[in-house]
Formats: C-alpha cells, sequence, structure tokens
C-alpha cells in the first residue's frame, strides 16, 4: 500500500501533494499529486494502479515516466514488445490538459497503457524486488495450516493475540524537519482512547477493537533520527524506491543501536525477526510513483541484526499532516498477521471484498481511512480473534440448523466446509453500521467464499470473495469497491443457494464450489438489518453428486479428489460406464496411516454400486477401467 498518512501542501519542493492523503494508501484510483518539473513547470499527475504497477498520466490523459535523462516526467509510449513503458524524451507540461477545460464537453481520452498480461508481469516482479521473494496465490501462506485446521480442527495459524510491541522510528532531515512530534505520533499509535487529527481511535485502540480485546499492539516511538543527508538525496526520482529508503532506513537503525536500544523488547517471529516494524518521514514522499521515497512495504536487504534479533518486512511512509490510521492498519495486518492483500494487482478489477475489509480497500477512504472497517471473518479466525460454528452436516454430526441469528462485533462467526477441499469454505457474518463497522458500504448478512487456491489477480477466482447479494459483483468488474445492494438484508429476491442470485459457474454468485459442484449449502428467510440478523440455514443436497470421467483401460481416478471428510452414516455410490466394458468401483477409509478396503463392486460389467454405513473419518471413491475405455458417470450420496 501507499502509505501516505496525511496531506501537506509544501511550496519550494519538487512534488507538492494535492488531494492524495484523501485515499491514503493503494490502490489508487484517479489519484492526483502535482509534480514540479526542473523547467519550474508543475504538472499535475494522476495515478492508477497500486504500490506493484501503476501508471501515471497528466489530466488530458497522456502516459508518463519518470526520464532520469530529464530529471522529470515525460511523455511515455508502450515499447515496441508490448512488456513496458518509454519515455519519448519530452517534459510533460499542463498545456494540453489547460486547452482541454477551455474547452466546452471536453471529456478525457486515456492513451492506452499496458494489456492485463504485461500489468500482471509488472506486478509480479516489482513484487519480488520489494518483498524478496516471489508473488504467490494470496492464500499460499495459509494453505499447508488450513490444510492441518481440517484434519485437526485447531486454528489455522498461530494465533496473534496478546501484547505485541512494534517500533516506530521516527526521521527527519537538515532542510525538512519534523513537525509533528513524537508525543503527537506515540499518541496516535498507543493511546487509548484517542481522537487526535480526526482519527476514532489510536492504531492499538483499532487492534484492540476488532480482535476483541485479543490482540494489544503497541508501538515503542522514537525520537527523530537526523538523517545523514538532505531529503532531496534520498528522494531522488532517478532511483527505485526501495534503494535510497533502504540506505535511510539502515541508517536509522545503527543509530537507534548506537542510543542502546534493546531490540529485544521487540515482538518477533520464530526465525527472532521483528514483526512490527515501521519508520515514519517528515514531509511528503516529493517523488513520482515507485521512486525516491516514494511510501510502500518491503524486505530490508541485506537484514539488519543486533544481539540475534533481526529484520524482515518494513514499512515507510511520508507523515504529512493530519495523521489516519487507516494505512498504518492495513500495513500491521502484513507485518502482524501475515494476511494477504485482497486487492487486484494488475489493476484490472478493484478485488471482490473491496470497501468491506481492511486488507482490500476498507482503510483508504475519506472516512474510513480515519475510522477503517474491520478485517473479515476469516480473518479475524486464523489470527484467533473468531470462533466458528460449523454448519455442514458432513463434517459436524450436530450442526446448529433451522433458524439462526447472528450479531455483528460478536467475534463468532457460521461457516459451511467443503469435506473434499481442505480450507474451502463459505464464512457467514452480520455487519451493521456501528462502532467499527460506521463506514462499511452495506449493512446484512455477509458471506465469503473462502478458496485456499485462490489468486487476488484473478478475480474470477480470488482467495477470499465476496458473494454479492446483488449478483452484479460490481467490484470485480470495476464498477465500484462495494454498494448499498452487497448484502443479504432482508429483501425476499436476496436468497443465497446452489441457483441465486444467479447459477452461473462461472463469473456467478451462488453456493457453489469451485469446482462447479453443488455445496449443500442455502440462507434463505434472511432478516432485516440489524445488530442482530436472523437467517434460515437449508441444507439444499441433492440426492445425488454426479461424476463424470474418461478412463483408459487400467486407469482410474478419485471422486472427489483427493479424499472428503464425512462425520458419520450411509455412503453410496453408483457407477455406470460404457457397454462391453468392465469397470470397478470402490470405497477406501484412511485408516491413520494408510487407505483400507470399506467397500467394493467388481461385478463382470460396468454397472456397479456399493453402500456403506460409515463411521466419521477420510474417505474417497475410486473408479478402475479393469478392461476397455470410455466415458463413465458415478452418483455418490451421502
Amino acid at each position: 500500500m501507499k502509505t501516505f498518512f496525511g496531506k501537506q501542501a509544501v511550496a519550494g519542493i519538487a512534488l507538492v501533494l494535492t488531494g492524495i492523503a484523501a485515499q491514503a494508501g493503494v490502490p489508487y484510483r484517479n489519484t492526483t499529486y502535482d509534480y514540479k518539473q526542473p523547467n519550474g513547470d508543475v504538472v499535475r499527475v494522476v495515478v492508477d494502479g497500486n504500490t506493484y504497477y501503476a501508471e501515471e498520466r497528466t489530466t488530458d490523459g497522456a502516459l508518463v515516466v519518470y526520464d532520469a535523462a530529464k530529471k522529470g516526467l515525460c511523455y511515455a509510449q508502450v515499447n515496441a514488445t508490448g512488456d513496458g513503458l518509454v519515455s519519448t524524451g519530452v517534459l510533460a507540461t499542463n498545456a494540453n490538459a489547460r486547452l482541454r477545460t477551455a474547452t466546452a464537453n471536453a471529456t478525457v481520452r486515456k492513451q492506452p497503457g499496458l494489456d492485463a498480461a504485461a500489468r500482471a508481469a509488472r506486478a509480479k516482479e516489482r513484487y519480488q524486488k520489494l518483498l524478496g521473494h516471489p508473488l504467490q496465490a494470496a492464500g499460499d501462506k495459509v494453505r499447508m495450516a488450513a490444510t492441518q485446521a481440517t484434519l485437526t480442527g485447531v486454528s489455522p495459524m498461530a494465533v496473534t493475540t496478546g501484547t505485541m510491541r512494534g517500533l516506530t522510528v521516527l526521521i527527519d532531515f537538515s532542510d525538512v524537519p519534523g513537525s509533528i512530534t513524537q508525543a503527537q505520533v506515540n499518541s496516535f499509535l498507543n493511546d487509548v482512547p484517542y481522537t487526535g487529527f480526526g482519527n476514532a481511535q489510536s492504531v492499538r485502540g483499532y487492534f484492540l477493537n476488532v480482535s476483541g480485546g485479543r490482540l494489544d499492539y503497541q508501538n515503542t516511538v522514537t525520537r527523530y533520527y537526523r538523517a545523514k543527508h538532505p531529503k532531496s538525496y534520498y528522494a531522488d526520482g532517478s532511483l527505485d524506491s526501495s534503494t535510497r529508503s533502504q540506505e535511510l532506513i539502515t541508517e536509522a537503525l545503527n543509530w537507534l543501536k548506537s542510543t542502546g536500544f534493546d531490540f529485544t523488547t521487540l515482538s518477533r517471529d520464530g526465525s527472532n525477526r521483528i514483526k512490527g516494524l515501521n519508520f515514519m518521514y517528515a514531509g511528503n514522499s516529493d517523488s513520482p510513483w515507485s521512486k525516491g521515497l516514494w511510501p510502500h512495504m518491503g524486505w530490508l536487504s541485506p537484514q539488519f541484526c543486533v544481539n540475534n534479533v533481526c529484520t524482515s518486512s518494513y514499512q515507510i511512509s511520508d507523515m504529512g499532516t493530519p495523521l489516519s490510521i487507516g494505512t498504518f492498519s492495513h500495513e500491521s495486518g502484513h507485518l502482524l498477521m501475515d494476511w494477504p492483500d485482497l486487492y487486484d494487482y494488475d489493476n484490472s478489477s478493484e478485488g471482490s471484498v473491496g470497501d468491506f475489509c481492511l486488507m482490500g480497500t476498507g482503510a483508504v477512504g475519506p472516512q474510513s481511512t480515519f475510522r477503517p472497517v474491520p478485517p473479515n471473518g476469516f480473518f479475524r479466525y486464523l489470527a484467533g480473534w473468531d470462533t466458528v460454528t460449523e454448519l455442514n452436516p458432513a463434517i459436524n454430526r450436530t450442526p446448529p440448523t433451522g433458524h439462526l441469528s447472528h450479531t455483528s462485533g460478536s467475534h463468532t462467526l457460521y461457516r459451511w466446509s467443503n469435506p473434499a477441499n481442505p480450507g474451502e469454505a463459505f464464512y457467514l457474518e452480520a455487519i451493521y453500521k456501528s462502532d467499527q463497522n460506521l463506514y462499511q458500504p452495506d449493512q446484512g448478512l455477509a458471506i465469503f467464499h473462502v478458496d485456499p487456491q485462490g489468486d487476488n489477480s484473478n478475480e474470477w477466482k480470488p482467495y477470499v470473495q465476496m458473494e454479492h447479494a446483488d449478483g452484479k459483483r460490481d467490484p470485480e468488474n470495476r464498477v465500484n469497491r462495494g454498494d448499498a445492494t452487497d448484502l443479504y438484508d432482508g429483501v425476499a429476491t436476496r436468497t443465497f443457494s446452489d441457483t441465486l442470485p444467479n447459477a452461473l459457474t462461472s463469473r456467478g454468485t451462488n453456493s457453489k464450489w469451485v469446482n462447479g459442484y453443488a455445496s449443500g449449502f442455502a440462507v434463505n428467510n434472511i432478516g432485516t438489518p440489524a445488530q442482530t440478523i436472523s437467517f434460515d440455514i437449508g441444507n439444499t443436497a441433492p440426492a445425488g453428486t454426479t461424476y463424470t470421467g474418461n478412463l483408459a483401460q487400467g486407469a482410474e481416478a478419485i471422486h472427489p479428489s483427493p479424499w472428503f471428510e464425512y462425520a458419520g452414516g450411509t455412503i453410496k455410490a453408483s457407477l455406470t460406464g460404457p457397454s462391453g466394458t468392465d469397470f470397478d468401483l470402490r470405497l477406501e477409509r484412511w485408516t491413520g496411516s494408510a487407505w483400507a478396503m470399506a467397500a467394493e463392486s467388481t461385478g463382470p460389467a460396468s454397472t456397479e454400486s456399493v453402500s456403506y454405513t460409515a463411521p466419521s473419518g477420510y474417505y474417497r471413491i475410486i473408479v478402475t477401467a479393469y478392461s476397455g475405455s470410455g466415458n463413465y458417470s458415478l452418483v455418490v450420496s451421502k
């Protein structure tokens, strides 16, 4: 995230920010700043994108990039291979923009930039540069742990509870001294209660609230470190933002070490690396996107270590004024909990959860930057802040049924899990527009679909997808970041099932699993929005789930693959294969160390069936082409 904490108009520097702080963070959407060119011209620049890929244009739609030879922003064009932008060598001006605004009914026509594939490739490249490792699907960090959770029933990650101590280092410069005091920053981060600069609470107060008091995140705030060089040295627009920023960070840490600071007082991960490492410098960034001191999160390389305590990821940002907690809280979600971003890195959408989650865009609006919305319930569960009640009878033998209710902010959740795909589940929670949820786009019953294989740069198969009640998927289509028709709120037509709001297996809104199979999950009779909202859970599982396939002689297939969990009862399976062939059917149960035969049907033809009274456990159904080949159909009911 771009981590401007505030807005400050500063004369006589290379960059004058105008309005960018009102959207304190990324992704950027028509975010503007004023850049002073080497010839003295001040150019209004519009940024669209995020920390990992963005395109900058003048207000008349022309692409610009920083040109090191010209020492300023030049008009740009897509290169011959289509994978990057190159400078034309002509400094950008406001002349065309002034001409356009003076013309009646003028419209902005954006110069085309890179295509989606090229944007995605650039985003991955920059992600690796800043974070020190390749960009993976958003769920990779928790996928193995989530699998373990399904097998053991324990929380999918090491919980993030208790008191945590982060470090915030203040930095100023000989040419830009600090104007916000150490005491003000300390209050901004640690005071409870706190309403400074228009915030609803401090960063500490935010995490106490959204965790139900389970996480007390406090920051040690240093006095100002005066940098060795003037700010203009670090804000050099010809250098990548990680270059001089990391030089400045290393300087500051060595200074702090020289003061005798005890780094062992800070919270660390299992590898003794600091979890909450923050740097705030005086003034504004004074740099174009991704250059100089442009705010970002990155991995310090080489690491700084003292007394066996080392650095890992950090965030660095300009202070500006006023201070707002939104972006600092978002970045803390990365640094403390390892939560991934839920916005779209290739800028083809707004993600899926949009403004409904801290890790989407729920901390960057003009109001939510001062009162961020909570993390989604699934992330709160990962951190150990919320408990979950399982609704799927295939997993929980005695699930709650019928008319249920949920209270917003209760730190409890409902979940319908996929027995055949560890980690995939639908999570339900009430959202009511009060307290921490005051600036949510809507209120009612929220349904989030978690896919452990998801990738948030693929808006149609993300890690966390919000099931929008209106069925429109506006954030995915980049229409908005969420609106007042996205939650289930008592409107009779807003029922969630295998076919509603729409039955599309691709880009639809329904209760199907990601593989297109029915989940058996339905929610209806949803009450009107309130602190506590009621609803009915219906099990719409069909009489049997049908699997189809094609086998060569001697081959076999597992359905559902690789296995499924069953709470106990009768498992039935019926196989129909091609005439003139011999396909066999068997059901296997996991013993704890190996798969063992539970039931089989191996007649001379390809019409087979089994019925097995099964104790709780893990099972798989295998179709084998003993003789012959061709298409088959398997119907399984549980």
